[in-house]
């Protein structure tokens, strides 16, 4: 009888405890609004940015498929647009599909910081599909249209505007400010971002954080929340590649064997989808579930502050859609399926092509293994479908690093609305190459995204709204105001 009544009063306590927790945490200020006064210094914008759009950057992995002659067309076209940033800051570049712009600060001890973009672009696909041409660069109807308006040019083009009109003022940073322009990460940014870190490196340059795009302010993402939140990525998912393959011995469809090259594989896909990685809280997601309790109702923070004893919760509720699933696991996904070349012939060999993202914590070794493992038991095997293409998940940067806190503070300026909560990058971006450089490293394109914006991303008729690009300004401008 004792223990029961000991067991219901240590259920309460923790239930007591449990309430306090979600109850007395930090709590999120009122969301603010933005003075469209604070916009108009950076009118005209819009059209710098639309200049860019109408020359198709265009890259591929063969580079016989791409126009030399339009890359060279968009420096020059960059120096039409911002032509005191070319005049006043010192350019180099380190290849031929990159720009390092230096504005040197007042205080050389200080180390800097380094803002990145690309300029280059996926193809514009089917261009039925466009309202407006893909490479038009057309300011209709409060929006900038073209290829590259979200992704991400716009970075670029605020940046630079943010620097030609600081510069115009006769401002000049506390410390210094690099400009990291790469024109080939939508194909690895082996002849863009990894040259510049190479540049960087050999003239010793150690950053205090570095920026480059990844997350937005996103309005209607998380249903829960009481106000848009500014996904600042704090970390990067691994990559890699995987080929499933199998061996047969051919000929006629007629008289097949009991397992073809083309069921193995098959057998083996199945299994992989049966086998869900473990998922797991990393720093990155115990972040973002502390931030997100601030504009949490109360249910969402009793989970959320609780953690040492709703983590399955957390993890299975997570777990649910396909968004957030990536955020606590590695996945991999079939992608790519090819056997014989024709209906009534056995195939010699089968393959399929798992695209992989490795949560930290994991390897690029360790998952293949772990993925060949599954493969063998089905009779097929598991290698690197690209040698030479595969990296291990980014280092996690702290929310406490001076870095993250000036970035919050330029998104409290020029978002008042949103909140601003750390998390993981899912896909890629040129970040990969500036490991060495720096400790802080930061993933943010600073604009507004609703749901059905982020559709337009890499599909038919990507835009971006004027109040968007006047607000990236307005961001930047902070930014370097502030270092």
């Amino acid at each position: 009888m004792y223990w029961l009544m000991a067991l219901f009063f240590a259920a309460a306590a923790l239930l007591a405890l449990m309430v306090i927790r979600a109850l007395s945490g930090p709590k999120a200020p009122p969301a603010g609004s933005l003075d469209k006064e604070l916009l108009k210094p950076f009118a005209g914008a819009e059209d710098k940015l639309a200049a860019l759009l109408r020359i198709p950057t265009v890259s591929s992995f063969d580079p016989a498929e791409e126009d030399e002659a339009v890359f060279t067309r968009f420096k020059a076209e960059l120096k039409t647009q911002y032509p005191v940033v070319h005049e006043r800051l010192l350019l180099c570049e380190p290849s031929d599909r990159s720009l390092l712009f230096e504005w040197p600060g007042r205080r050389r001890e200080l180390p800097p910081v380094v803002l990145c973009a690309h300029y280059d672009v996926v193809p514009a696909g089917d261009i039925e599909l466009w309202e407006h041409s893909p490479f038009s660069g057309a300011v209709i109807d409060g929006f900038v249209h073209g290829r590259g308006a979200q992704d991400i040019k716009i970075m670029l083009a605020a940046a630079m505007s943010a620097a030609e009109i600081l510069l115009s003022r006769g401002f000049v940073p506390e410390r210094s400010i690099y400009f990291a322009f790469g024109g080939d990460e939508e194909v690895g940014g082996l002849r863009g971002a990894a040259c510049i870190a190479e540049e960087l490196k050999q003239r010793g340059v150690r950053a205090s954080f570095l920026l480059d795009e990844g997350g937005f302010v996103a309005d209607g993402l998380l249903s829960f929340a009481d106000r848009p939140l500014a996904l600042i990525g704090i970390s990067e998912k691994g990559y890699m590649d995987v080929a499933l393959e199998a061996q047969g011995t051919g000929g006629h469809a007629s008289m097949p064997p009991r397992h073809t090259a083309s069921g193995v594989v098959a057998k083996a896909v199945t299994a992989t989808e049966a086998r869900r990685f473990r998922a797991k809280i990393t720093y990155t997601m115990a972040g973002l579930l502390k931030a997100l309790s601030r504009y949490s109702p109360f249910a969402y923070r009793f989970l959320f502050r609780n953690l040492f004893l709703t983590a399955p919760l957390v993890k299975a509720a997570f777990s649910m859609t396909p968004t957030t699933n990536a955020l606590l696991r590695t996945t991999s996904a079939a992608t790519m399926l090819s056997g014989s070349q024709k209906e009534n012939v056995l195939p010699q060999s089968a393959r399929a092509v798992l695209n992989v993202r490795l949560l930290p914590g994991s390897t690029v070794a360790g998952v293949l293994s772990e993925l060949d493992a599954i493969a063998s038991r089905a009779g097929a095997r598991a290698v690197l479908a690209h040698q030479g293409h595969a990296n291990d998940p980014l280092p996690e940067s702290s929310v406490e690093h001076e870095g993250y806190k000036a970035i919050v503070a330029a998104l409290a300026y020029a978002f008042p609305e949103a909140g601003a909560v750390p998390f993981m990058f899912t896909a890629g971006t040129d970040t990969k190459h500036y490991t060495q450089l720096s400790q802080g490293i930061y993933r943010l394109a600073p604009i507004f995204q609703k749901n059905e914006d982020i559709t337009r991303v890499h599909a038919a008729n990507e835009r971006i709204s004027v109040d968007n690009v006047r607000r990236a300004v307005l961001f930047y401008v902070r930014l370097m105001e502030g270092l």
